[in-house]
């Protein structure tokens, strides 16, 4: 099997993906977490007319299509609640359908595999490597790359995701550095 190339870091989707290790390198966890868990509804809204918003099933379908459980430690349905909790109200385990009282994300790199359900006095954890976490969905992201890459609709979208533009973006703000989007 020919494998494509990969993401290009200088592209607006690797410049994203990029943010997220250097989010990690700089201790800003909870950027690099949001992120990460914004990664499908990213990669997604690239494939669709902008006048389609990415719902939750497209959420579910993209975890579950181009990640493991194992890898992630979570179902794309997990990863929704997830992802809601952290967007909306920035409490990992606020939605109501993810079934955990604690959500905990050690940042270390040597820390081990996923585990989803630690029970302790009534409460319930689900405990994850955010470095582990983050590597599978920036994973999910390659892979989904590989397939839409020619897309002549992700690439005409690529254009538009947000970017950090070193010269400003004529003719609005030229030679300053901004982060913007359009092309």
């Amino acid at each position: 099997m020919t494998r494509l190339p990969a993401i290009s870091p200088f592209s607006p989707l690797g410049r994203v993906l990029a943010d997220i290790d250097n989010a990690i390198s700089a201790h800003l966890f909870y950027p690099a977490l949001l992120v990460t868990l914004t990664v499908p509804d990213i990669c997604v809204a690239l494939a669709l007319e902008n006048s389609v918003f990415v719902k939750r099933h497209h959420y579910i379908s993209f975890v579950d299509k181009y990640t493991t459980p194992p890898e992630l430690g979570l179902s794309g349905e997990l990863c929704y609640c997830l992802r809601g909790g952290v967007v909306h109200r920035a409490g990992m385990a606020s939605h109501p359908d993810f079934g955990a009282t604690h959500v905990i994300f050690s940042v270390s790199k040597d820390s081990g595999a996923h585990a989803l359900a630690i029970q302790f006095d009534g409460k319930r954890a689900a405990m994850f490597s955010l470095h582990l976490f983050c590597q599978a969905m920036k994973g999910a992201a390659q892979k989904w790359y590989e397939e839409h890459e020619s897309d002549p609709l992700v690439i005409k979208n690529m254009k538009n995701l947000i970017r950090f533009s070193p010269d400003g973006v004529r003719p609005f703000m030229a030679g300053l550095p901004v982060v913007a989007s359009g092309e």
